[in-house]
């Protein structure tokens, strides 16, 4: 079975791991703080401003919290979304606005979020699709009128650029997945961008139990300065969603190799979309604009008969998906469906996601574009 998503680990990261063995300390420690580091240099950001954590969904839940989202609090969502954005507002009581995207690139536009701007808006989550950049300018000239946070949601925008600046690090607040599907994978894994220096130091704290970030304490086997080391403090509620080192360290080989994992990507969905543009009864991906670096997450097509291309593809080993089911056709949040979302529902009937993963060899690409052009 040829798969859409496939990790690229190996003997390094298997070695690296045995370094974390031998070292006695598998919690938190001197490999994450190393893949901190490295992960805001390769985005050319100062490293002060990222925080790692055990996944985005844990990223996005802190998102609520730090932006204190309640009841009455409005939150816009594109429809072309992931659950947990959705579900993060619930937990918090806000009401989810959900928001139409474009047909093609899936993004969600500032025209689709200022149809639902009222007085009781309080946040935006944006999500830059297959690694291709939302129309930032726009979205933040916007936000900025009504006093709206912005909340990248750039799980799959690991590399992923918007006028020489990262997706994630260009709202109030962003973060990435290291997910075993991600193209930089750490197995589990998220971590967080945040530019106020208050607003870090609660996450932090908020991170690791609520403890006060000076305060060392017993819960962590070290010392805390005083008498009784297992004596401690809390400075707020909090939880236990820290990075360890195994995963740090997984992390710190993985962005070594990041460049040529999206480099592979590249060549791959330019492959793609040489071969398969003059199909005229598929309907490809936008171009990318000229100020825009792409992390190649995605390569998806669009077609009326999608669903019996996707059991096509199946039947020959090979096998394709769509993402992200629209939230507004969710059971569990219909109540929140009430407007017409034409573009979502489209796009839901049509779009396919093939396989792209610097794994796959070029026989197998060869395969998937000849199995599509012989469907018709």
């Amino acid at each position: 079975m040829i798969n859409i998503f496939q990790p690229s680990v190996g003997e390094e990261e298997l070695e690296i791991i045995g370094k974390v063995f031998q070292s006695n300390w598998l919690g938190k420690g001197e490999y994450v703080d190393k893949f901190e580091k490295q992960f805001a240099e390769n985005l050319k950001e100062n490293r002060e401003f990222f925080l790692s954590t055990t996944s985005c969904t844990e990223a996005i839940f802190l998102a609520g919290d730090l932006f204190d989202f309640k009841k009455g609090d409005e939150i816009l969502v594109p429809s072309i979304s992931f659950p947990s954005v959705a579900t993060s507002i619930l937990s918090k009581e806000a009401t989810i606005v959900f928001c139409d995207v474009d047909s093609r690139s899936l993004n969600v536009r500032a025209e689709d979020f200022e149809k639902k701007i009222t007085s009781n808006t309080k946040a935006i989550f944006i999500t830059h699709y297959g690694g291709v950049s939302c129309e930032m300018d726009e979205i933040i000239t916007l936000c900025k009128q009504h006093n709206i946070k912005v909340i990248e949601d750039s799980a799959c925008a690991v590399q992923s650029f918007y006028k020489g600046k990262a997706c994630g690090t260009i709202g109030d607040m962003g973060m990435w997945s290291f997910d075993a599907m991600k193209i930089l994978t750490t197995g589990d894994g998220g971590m967080i961008y945040l530019q106020s220096p208050k607003l870090m130091e609660i996450a932090k704290e908020q991170l690791y139990y609520g403890l006060p970030l000076k305060q060392k304490s017993g819960l962590d086997n070290s010392d805390n300065g005083s008498i009784n080391w297992w004596e401690f403090e809390l400075n707020r509620s909090g939880r236990r969603a820290i990075m360890n080192n195994i995963t740090g360290a997984i992390g710190t080989v993985q962005i070594k190799k990041l460049d040529t994992f999206i480099q592979r990507r590249e060549e791959i969905y330019n492959r793609y979309y040489k071969e398969l543009k003059g199909l005229k009864w598929l309907t490809l991906p936008p171009q990318l604009k000229e100020y825009m670096v792409s992390s190649y997450y995605f390569f998806w097509i669009q077609l009326e008969e999608r669903d019996r291309l996707a059991k096509y593809l199946l039947d020959n080993e090979v096998y394709s998906t769509f993402r992200y089911w629209p939230l507004h056709k969710v059971d569990y949040l219909k109540k929140y469906n009430i407007d017409s979302y034409p573009n979502s529902d489209k796009i839901a009937a049509t779009t396919l996601n093939l396989p792209l993963h610097q794994s796959l060899s070029d026989d197998d690409v060869g395969k998937i574009i000849g199995l599509i052009k012989d469907f018709k």
